[in-house]
């Protein structure tokens, strides 16, 4: 509040008049200060104008003398009280002190003090608050330049430091003192001195700088700051210099370079995937593609890629096909509209197959756009279709096992009623040829049926070391019976013992297969050459069979002079079930079996064919030492006699009644029963052991094992056979050692049991 005004005169003697008096008391009163005329006791002579609107002085004789201390606070007021006390000679200030008037309680004023003579101070009263006002605000910018943990300093026109707070001591190490005066070049690492050079000369052109800078603390660590330099310019506009702030990032650096290294690791799993990846916003413009499409051909997907994929570029921009294009263009809309992804496979015009998915961009409940990957799945397609064939070699092997018994049994009667035709007498020449051929034919039929089940259910092979020349002279036997008049067969062995470890039987099927395919690419007829030979592998050729170059290998070579292999046929001839015949006319497992016999000797085929000029197909085996073929044993033409109680038990009555037969022409008193149920009656009620059960594997009700198993059990001393058409080599060895019964494959021979069970009864 403005205290109310009243004047003041003199209480005492006036200044001594001079010549100066006059302009002297003008500027007495027009002052903007309050000033006062007082004694060293403080009685006020005069006030000027603006005294008496502060105080609310008025002129009144009666009143007592006003003294100057009554209008501050005490403590003030005893100071002032004292300084005029002690005859001070010279000017003082107090500054900063309350004022206490009417109407208001306290003033912030300065007091200055100046002695006009021995006796008179003239008193001087300044409104301090708006120099307080700024003081304080000056106070509290500093405290809040010092509060802040970003680094602030300033220069001078040399680019000095003259200024820094608190946090450069924090952030650097280096002291107030050690800063001041010097340039601030200093604070940054040697490689920005370009970047000094530029911010020093936007400062000079009176502009901001913005950027990054690496500094050094004063151990000789760096880090690095976000920088904001500016001009500090006078009131004339002339540079007196720049301020900096500072912030150190060395945390929010390392975030970046975590959040780099993770971009990058996403971005590398991105492009390892054997997968092109689009993503696009909302209107179908890329935002991102991975290097998928780099690996892929330029058609894949629906798309067709002539200029690389850049952000911004339509997606559909690269769909050739109009109706494509509209297809795509409709899943994108309805995934967008969905966020439910869409699969699709498509295949291209050179029969790739690509599977496509179309998935939403989300970000939490916000669809950004969409996904487009197209992957290739035309080795997916491949397996799932060799799958799909290995699925109908298990059920061809399925039905094979199961007719194998049937089959064999058939197989079994055949050979054997033959085998006793021959044993009964001498008959003309030409019959025991067609007796031979029969037998011969049986015993080949059960060979196929065996590599049959073979092909579709792997077993042991029966490996031994056989001389080639004699394997390719059999199987010239075979093939030709099947010789058409127009075909012929030319061998040309191997000048001395070709030697190979393998089994002689699939090695037959191998080149009998080889020979039939000859036959019939050739329907106008020709020549067929079956040839061995010893030779050593190329690099290329011992890379196929995983040997060293020069490895010694057999070769058996099949050429025919027939139509020759049309090349789309060449990459498919060994798949399972593929064939070029006429319906009913091929099986498409020929080429396929020996293939996998081939391999499974560790060899390799190689093909050397030309369209009308032939074919030469050339099977690689590894070759062993001459002179250690086995020799084949030979065979009594006789039958081996015995003695003995045996049992014959099998359902089907042909090869009941000719086991029967050449048991009883061997010599054995025979016993027969068509189930493993009659069996048992029979062994019950007979009191005179038996010697040997010889049983079928494959019977209706009881199987022949678990008749074995049970009369071991109860008539331990009695042997056993056990005939079976197929079992595998572990399912022979379990039923040895578990049961102590000898297997007998079906169809078997006849010299061959008789042999076998005389040498089991003489045990």
């Amino acid at each position: 509040m403005v205290p109310r005004e009243r004047t003041i005169t003199p209480v005492g003697p006036a200044p001594g008049s001079s010549g100066r008096e006059e302009w002297w008391r003008c500027l007495f009163e027009q002052s903007e200060d309050a000033q006062l005329i007082c004694s060293a006791r403080g009685e006020v002579f005069e006030a000027n104008r603006k005294a008496s609107q502060l105080l609310g002085f008025l002129a009144d004789p009666a009143r007592r003398r006003a003294t100057v201390f009554e209008f501050f606070t005490p403590n003030v007021g005893h100071k002032i009280e004292d300084w005029l006390r002690r005859h001070h000679r010279r000017s003082e200030v107090i500054p900063a002190v309350g004022l206490v008037g009417p109407g208001f309680l306290s003033y912030l004023v300065d007091v200055h003090l100046t002695p006009l003579d021995a006796h008179t101070w003239l008193l001087a009263i300044r409104d301090a608050s708006r120099r307080w006002r700024m003081e304080s605000h000056v106070q509290r910018l500093m405290t809040a330049v010092n509060s802040t943990p970003d680094v602030v300093f300033l220069t001078d026109a040399d680019f000095k430091i003259i200024f820094a707070n608190a946090a450069l001591h924090t952030v650097t190490g280096y002291s107030l003192e050690d800063v001041l005066g010097r340039p601030a070049i200093f604070l940054r690492a040697e490689s920005d001195r370009p970047k000094v050079h530029d911010y020093l000369a936007a400062v000079k052109n009176g502009s901001d700088w913005i950027g990054e800078l690496l500094n050094v603390r004063s151990d000789g660590t760096t880090y690095p700051v976000e920088a904001t330099i500016s001009p500090i310019f006078d009131a004339n506009g002339v540079l007196i210099g720049h301020a900096a702030f500072e912030r150190d990032i060395s945390s929010k650096q390392r975030l970046q370079d975590e959040l780099e290294r993770e971009r990058k690791y996403a971005l590398s799993i991105l492009n390892s995937l054997d997968a092109a990846v689009y993503t696009m916003d909302r209107q179908f413009r890329l935002s991102h593609v991975n290097d998928g499409w780099r690996k892929m051909p330029g058609q894949h997907g629906w798309l067709t890629i002539t200029t690389p994929p850049a952000t911004g570029m339509p997606l559909l921009d690269f769909v050739a096909e109009p109706d494509h294009r509209s297809e795509l263009n409709y899943l994108f809309e309805s995934v967008l509209a969905k966020g439910e992804p869409h699969h699709m496979e498509v295949t291209d015009s050179e029969k790739r197959c690509w599977n496509i998915k179309i998935s939403p961009w989300q970000q939490a409940s916000e669809k950004l756009g969409l996904i487009y990957i197209v992957t290739e799945h035309t080795k997916i397609h491949e397996l799932q279709r060799q799958l799909f064939q290995a699925q109908k070699m298990e059920t061809v092997g399925a039905l094979a096992a199961g007719v194998a018994h049937d089959f064999n049994n058939l197989l079994q009667a055949i050979r054997g009623n033959v085998t006793l035709l021959q044993l009964q007498g001498n008959f003309a020449p030409p019959l025991q040829a067609r007796l031979a051929h029969i037998d011969e034919a049986a015993a080949r039929a059960a060979d196929i049926t065996q590599q049959l089940l073979s092909f579709s259910r792997p077993t042991e092979d029966q490996d031994s070391v056989v001389d080639l020349n004699r394997i390719i002279e059999e199987v010239s036997h075979l093939a030709h019976r099947s010789l058409r008049n127009n075909v012929a067969i030319e061998l040309r062995p191997y000048a001395g013992q070709l030697m190979a470890r393998l089994d002689a039987s699939r090695t037959q099927q191998v080149l009998l297969n080889l020979c039939v395919n000859a036959i019939d690419a050739m329907p106008d007829g020709g020549t067929i050459v079956v040839k061995n030979d010893l030779v050593e592998l190329t690099a290329e050729q011992a890379a196929k069979a995983h040997q060293v170059a020069g490895a010694v290998f057999a070769c058996c070579s099949v050429t025919d002079t027939g139509t020759g292999i049309p090349p789309e046929v060449l990459s498919r001839m060994f798949d399972p079930f593929f064939t070029t015949k006429e319906n009913g006319k091929g099986t498409g497992l020929g080429l396929a079996i020996v293939h996998n016999i081939t391999a499974h000797c560790g060899g390799f085929l190689e093909i050397d064919t030309a369209l009308g000029r032939g074919t030469t197909f050339r099977v690689f085996l590894p070759a062993t030492q001459p002179g250690t073929a086995r020799s084949l044993p030979a065979v009594s033409p006789d039958l081996s006699k015995g003695t003995g109680r045996v049992l014959v038990v099998d359902d089907l009555d042909l090869v009941l009644e000719f086991a029967r037969s050449f048991l009883l022409a061997a010599g054995y008193e025979v016993l027969t029963a068509t189930s493993a149920e009659e069996a048992l009656v029979l062994l019950e009620r007979e009191t005179v052991p038996i010697d040997l059960l010889f049983t079928d594997f494959n019977m209706k009700g009881k199987t022949g094992l678990q008749l074995i198993d049970e009369v071991a059990d109860r008539w331990p001393k009695t042997k056993f056979i056990l005939a079976s058409g197929y079992l595998e080599q572990n399912e022979r060895r379990q039923i040895e050692l578990s049961y102590g019964a000898t297997v007998l494959g079906k169809p078997y021979n006849v010299r061959e049991a008789t042999n076998l069970i005389a040498e089991i009864l003489g045990r």
